[in-house]
């Protein structure tokens, strides 16, 4: 995980002590297996999240830095949800798209990497329901005030239309039910710092990604909480972005150094990991990667956020270079490898 990715990392809980490096003494070698699919306009983007709607082809992508969302058109052509810089608005994070309800779902916090942020901007926090036809939001549920405040990282969505999302801070794993006015708490000793969540089809577990415990699994039924059991030699920590295909789970694992898109295989019973695949590992084209979904059975995610070029309060670094957002693509094989 680059240096200032780290930093942030800590600031947000996600690691307590030192910036955490996973699987350290690995070869730092390319594993080039993803390509770039898209690559966007506006290099001062700060991308976090990414979705695809598969009616349209379109993905939309969550910006950080300018508190907005972009809608990459099947044709390449950019469309951003709203102006920037709405003042009821923080860092867009996490998105992901519902298309039988043609609805896309995000969640957004104040932090001061966002442009034009002000110490009142630490109150935002908010999931957002977004009619995908037109970019309004229709409604947003706020979270209450707290005494650090609240970092909604990423989102997930249960078969049955649950929205699934994890508070970096607290930190605290959030279900918002169909039709429901609040948002249901779900806590667990073992929580620590939530990132990336996945749904089982059977809508009774959803698998979490803890940046400093590893891949835990929740059972909505009573809210209990299991590490995933793991082979010797496997590190299931430093995972974001996190997404659940064909029997396994394919994560962003940018805790690793260098940062690396692996696919954990898991068992029947998908209480354990059997297997372990690295899909892509290449610093050229994907240097701070974090967010990711499928695209048939292609992996595709945000390469090049641009946490690594800003420090702590949002701030330029002297001689950073920006480059364009991308959006690689990676092959997921199926089966155990």
């Amino acid at each position: 995980m680059p240096a200032q990715r780290a930093q942030v990392a800590a600031l947000l809980l996600l690691v307590a002590t030192a910036p955490l490096r996973v699987g350290a003494q690995e070869p730092r070698d390319s594993v080039a297996r993803g390509i770039l699919l898209r690559e966007l306009a506006d290099s001062t983007l700060w991308p976090e999240g990414v979705d695809r709607d598969p009616r349209s082809g379109d993905f939309y992508v969550a910006s950080v830095r300018h508190r907005t969302i972009v809608r990459v058109m099947a044709n390449g052509t950019e469309h951003e949800l709203w102006p920037r810089g709405n003042p009821r608005l923080g860092a867009m994070l996490g998105v992901r798209v519902d298309p039988r309800q043609r609805v896309v779902w995000a969640t957004t916090s104040g932090m001061p990497q966002m442009k034009g942020w002000s110490p009142a901007d630490s109150a935002i926090a908010a999931v957002l329901r977004i009619d995908a036809r037109t970019g309004r939001i229709v409604r947003r549920w706020d979270l209450p005030l707290a005494p650090r405040g609240h970092v909604l990282g990423d989102l997930a969505l249960g078969p049955r239309g649950d929205v699934y999302v994890t508070d970096s801070y607290e930190p605290v794993l959030y279900r918002l039910r169909p039709g429901a006015d609040t948002l249901e708490r779900i806590t667990h000793p073992l929580f620590r710092s939530l990132q990336g969540m996945a749904a089982t089809d059977d809508d009774r577990f959803v698998y979490v990604a803890d940046y400093s415990r590893g891949l835990l699994r929740v059972r909505l039924a009573d809210g209990d909480v299991r590490r995933l059991g793991v082979a010797s030699g496997t590190d299931t920590r430093g995972c974001d972005g996190i997404v659940l295909h064909r029997g396994a789970l394919v994560a962003v694992q940018n805790g690793a150094s260098p940062a690396r898109v692996i696919r954990f295989v898991l068992n029947a019973a998908g209480d354990s990991i059997v297997a372990t695949q690295l899909l892509d590992r290449n610093a050229a084209l994907a240097p701070e990667p974090t967010i990711g979904t499928m695209m048939g059975d292609r992996f595709v995610y945000v390469a090049n956020s641009q946490w690594e070029e800003f420090d702590d309060a949002g701030r330029l670094k002297a001689g950073a270079r920006l480059t364009r957002p991308r959006l690689v693509a990676v092959p997921v094989p199926r089966g155990t490898p």
